[in-house]
């Protein structure tokens, strides 16, 4: 089974197929009976890359389809050069999510890092995601060459100690 990931901005999807190997001429993306406005695709060494512009704005509850929920408003991804297997349903999958964006300040930095993120290089976004994990959500690097070679350390905010959780 291939292993895949997506993030979203209010314009566009990116989604991340993960299969080591492949070829750039091999690989091929189709959309079945989805809005979809234009595709990048880019095949890295151990995964695809694949970028969804939104016709309409807005958040996707999912990148799947769902009898709940409208199929003109989700694309459906598929590469022809690996062998998809359609997704187990998972406890996470009845989660429900709050679709209102926090407001003020808290929207405008949702949207700054999620814009940030969505435009970095892979080095970038390997810094931000080791820097961030590493430091318990205390620090966020974009540094890849001083964030690969060191373990980052959590820091508490000023006036506070940051203890570790033991179960």
């Amino acid at each position: 089974m291939v292993r895949h990931d997506f993030y979203q901005t209010e314009k566009q999807v990116c989604l991340t197929v993960y299969a080591k190997g492949q070829q750039q001429n091999t690989v091929q993306v189709q959309l079945e009976g989805r809005k979809v406005k234009t595709i990048s695709t880019r095949v890295l060494a151990t995964k695809i890359e694949i970028e969804l512009q939104k016709q309409s704005g807005g958040h996707w509850p999912a990148l799947e389809g769902d009898s709940h929920i409208d199929p003109a408003a989700k694309p459906v991804a598929s590469s022809t050069s690996t062998q998809d297997a359609p997704r187990a349903r998972s406890k996470w999958d009845a989660l429900e999510v709050d679709d209102d964006m926090p407001a003020g300040a808290d929207a405008e930095l949702d949207t700054f890092f999620k814009k940030l993120y969505s435009n970095a290089d892979d080095d970038t976004r390997r810094a931000m995601q080791k820097s961030f994990q590493e430091s318990n959500g205390t620090a966020l690097s974009t540094n890849w060459a001083e964030v690969g070679k060191n373990k980052m350390e959590t820091r508490a905010p000023s006036g506070m100690i940051a203890k570790r959780y033991d179960s």
